[in-house]
């Protein structure tokens, strides 16, 4: 056995280690899931990690200023690849992953549909068994006065809500709701290219797509997650089971429940 072959054992078992602890499952019908790790766990396996991309992703990864940003990417998408690849019963570097010029990223011909984000040494991944989800994470605080945006990001009825918050509450509240619009918009497969003005995000209503997309209607939930980060889910309204799963091991939380005895709102922790 080579040494590369020993070195990616040694990550494949990192990743089983990390999805074991974390109770990790694919999704059902109808159902999604976020996983949620600090790849700074995974740090010494970035080698092995690049081993796992497609040469697009390569070229990517080599493009960055900052050799820890590049580090995280190649873990980041890598654990992606290998969680996709149990989703799929093949192959992490099976994985038929592409990206849409919006960058959005999809499954063609899986009946899956999928969303990464990380900030920091932090990575939040969604899977669902659905036509499209989004996922966002953020370190928290936010690095820059989120107050001072508060007209880019807010719709006038949220900036109202958010003007009645103390300042201290009103940057966390801002955030949160930074992160939802973030995840809206990526189910969406828009992006930034539509306002977050326009969208609201309040928790659990359904919330329309944008004129121009052709996605069904969403949900948005908050993740409940360590301090130090912040994210949310967005799922179309036929998606009846959110999990989450952190890399601490702390157990499956379900983070949205709708159905037979359920009202829609996220369930507690």
């Amino acid at each position: 056995m080579s040494s590369n072959d020993i070195a990616m054992d040694d990550f494949a078992r990192a990743v089983r280690g990390i999805l074991l602890r974390a109770g990790f499952a694919p999704p059902g019908i109808n159902e999604a899931c976020v996983l949620v790790f600090d790849s700074s766990s995974l740090a010494t396996h970035a080698a092995a990690a690049e081993r796992v991309l497609d040469a697009g992703e390569r070229d990517r990864a080599a493009r960055f200023h900052f050799e820890r940003d590049r580090t995280v990417y190649l873990l980041a998408h890598a654990l992606w690849r290998m969680v996709l690849g149990i989703c799929l019963d093949v192959d992490a570097t099976a994985v038929p992953l592409v990206r849409m010029p919006s960058g959005q990223p999809q499954l063609p011909g899986t009946p899956l549909a999928t969303s990464l984000s990380h900030s920091g040494n932090w990575v939040a991944l969604a899977v669902g068994h659905a036509v499209t989800v989004g996922v966002d994470i953020e370190r928290s605080p936010a690095r820059i006065a989120l107050a001072d945006l508060l007209t880019t990001i807010c719709t006038p009825a949220e900036a109202a809500d958010m003007r009645e918050l103390p300042v201290a509450a009103r940057e966390a509240a801002l955030l949160a709701l930074w992160t939802r619009k973030e995840a809206l918009l990526k189910a969406f497969g828009t992006g930034l290219l539509e306002p977050p003005s326009t969208l609201p995000a309040a928790v659990s209503t359904s919330v329309k797509a944008p004129p121009g997309s052709a996605y069904p209607p969403c949900r948005v939930c908050d993740l409940s997650l360590p301090a130090e980060v912040v994210g949310a889910v967005a799922v179309p309204v036929a998606i009846g089971l959110c999990h989450l799963y952190m890399s601490a091991g702390t157990g499956a939380r379900i983070m949205l429940a709708v159905g037979a005895g359920t009202d829609g709102a996220p369930s507690s922790p």
